[in-house]
C-alpha cells in the first residue's frame, strides 16, 4: 500500500512535538503538514491529496467536531484529545478513531492506524467498481456511474445533472451533489458548477473545456486555487 498522505493539527506545542515524532517514526505515514489550529490546514486540505488528518478537539480558533462539520468530502479522522466528554459526538460524524491523550502511545498509534489502513483498502476497492450512484428524478430513480456524470449545474434552488445520455432535474442542491459525488473525480469550479474531471479537454485561466461535447464551463475566481492545485497546474 501507498504511503498514507496525513496531517497533524494540534494547538499544545508538546503534544504536537510528541506527534510529530511518532508519525514520522510509523514510516506508513507521509506526514504533509503540521497545524496549530484548523485555519491553518485548510489549504493542505484544498489539494483533496490528504488521506488522513490526525486532530485535537478543543482549540481556540476552531474546535475539532466543528472543522470536520466544515468538510464537504474529508479524509479519515483520529481525534487525540484529553476530553472523553467529545466520543459519542465524534462517533456520530464516523471518525475513524479517538484516542484520550494519556493513553497514547506508538503501540496504540500502530492500531489506530491498522483500522486506516482496512478503511483505505475498502475504498480503493469500492472505487474501483465505480459504483452507482442513485438519482430520484420526479417519480422515479435512476442509476448513474459516476463516470457518466458530466457536471452539475445549480438551476434556481435545485441543479441540473448532465450525463452522457441527457440531463436530470432532481430535486437536489449543490451541498446535496457535493455529498454523493466522489470526491476523487468531481470537484466545484465556480459557484454554480461541478465538475467531472475525468470528462476535462483543457483548462485555461478562467474555463474548463469538455471532451465530447466541447462545452466551456467557468471557473470562478474564488475557486480556481483550489482547482489548479487538485489538477496539478500552477497559476
Amino acid at each position: 500500500m501507498n504511503r498514507i498522505r496525513t496531517i497533524l493539527i494540534e494547538d499544545e506545542p508538546l503534544a504536537k512535538g510528541r506527534l510529530e515524532k511518532l508519525i514520522k517514526k510509523i514510516g506508513v505515514l507521509e506526514l504533509l503538514g503540521s497545524f496549530e489550529n484548523p485555519g491553518e490546514a485548510m489549504e493542505t486540505m484544498r489539494t483533496g491529496q490528504v488521506d488522513l488528518v490526525f486532530s485535537d478537539i478543543q482549540m481556540p480558533e476552531m474546535d475539532g467536531i466543528s472543522f470536520l462539520k466544515s468538510l464537504a468530502h474529508p479524509p479519515f479522522i483520529v481525534f487525540i484529545t484529553a476530553h472523553p466528554e467529545y466520543a459519542t459526538e465524534g462517533f456520530d460524524l464516523d471518525v475513524l478513531d479517538y484516542i484520550m491523550k494519556p493513553l497514547l502511545t506508538e503501540e496504540r498509534l500502530l492500531k489506530s492506524i491498522e483500522k486506516v489502513q482496512k478503511a483505505l483498502s475498502y475504498s480503493a476497492n469500492s472505487a474501483g467498481h465505480d459504483q452507482s450512484i442513485k438519482i430520484k428524478d420526479r417519480n422515479k430513480t435512476e442509476f448513474f456511474k459516476p463516470s457518466d456524470i458530466l457536471y452539475v449545474k445549480a438551476w434556481g434552488d435545485y441543479v441540473q445533472i448532465f450525463t452522457i445520455i441527457g440531463v436530470k432535474t432532481p430535486s437536489y442542491t449543490m451541498k446535496d451533489m457535493e455529498k454523493m459525488l466522489p470526491w476523487k473525480s468531481f470537484i466545484r469550479i465556480q459557484r454554480s458548477y461541478i465538475v467531472n474531471v475525468e470528462h476535462i479537454e483543457s483548462v485555461d485561466a478562467i474555463k474548463v473545456i469538455l471532451k465530447n461535447t466541447k462545452e466551456v464551463l467557468p471557473i470562478g475566481l474564488g475557486y480556481r486555487t483550489q482547482f489548479f492545485s487538485r489538477m496539478g497546474i500552477k497559476e
